[in-house]
């Protein structure tokens, strides 16, 4: 009885780790098609206030759509504010955000989300506010 409710649980797992694959690999797809027309030209720099004030090339909008599209998806996409400003300044008119967005969304489904925002939801889920049971002030800044 205990070996059939094992497989049983087994079987099961096994399906949401396919299904969770199957979003992974759709997703990962929408990041290449909304990304491949990009002839990484660069204008999408100049407004990037992320670009702007690390003015490291990794962390600007042309750094990133050169990652995504090898498919290497990491936690420098969470380095973005998702203000659209490389989208106003793009030729091409490319939702570079959304790609972003869909990045993020692989890296939550692979379990790498950042420990920020873990603990947020954490709190919402258990307290009904991103702060805690008893919120004090703190140096710690929170998103919305």
């Amino acid at each position: 009885m205990m070996a059939k409710k094992k497989i049983k649980k087994q079987i099961k797992a096994e399906k949401e780790e396919k299904q969770e694959n199957i979003e992974i690999k759709n997703a990962i797809e929408e990041i290449y098609e909304i990304l491949e027309p990009c002839i990484k030209c660069g204008m999408c720099k100049s407004l990037c206030p992320v670009f702007k004030v690390m003015r490291e090339e990794y962390v600007s909008p042309r750094g990133k759509v050169i990652m995504l599209s090898e498919k290497n998806i990491n936690d420098i996409v969470f380095m973005c504010t998702l203000c659209r400003a490389c989208e106003l300044k793009c030729p091409l008119n490319l939702k570079i955000c959304d790609a972003i967005r869909k990045a993020r969304e692989v890296l939550n489904l692979r379990g790498k989300e950042l420990p920020g925002s873990k603990e947020m939801i954490k709190n919402v889920r258990e307290h009904g506010n991103p702060f805690g049971k008893n919120p004090e002030k703190s140096d710690k800044l929170y998103c919305c």
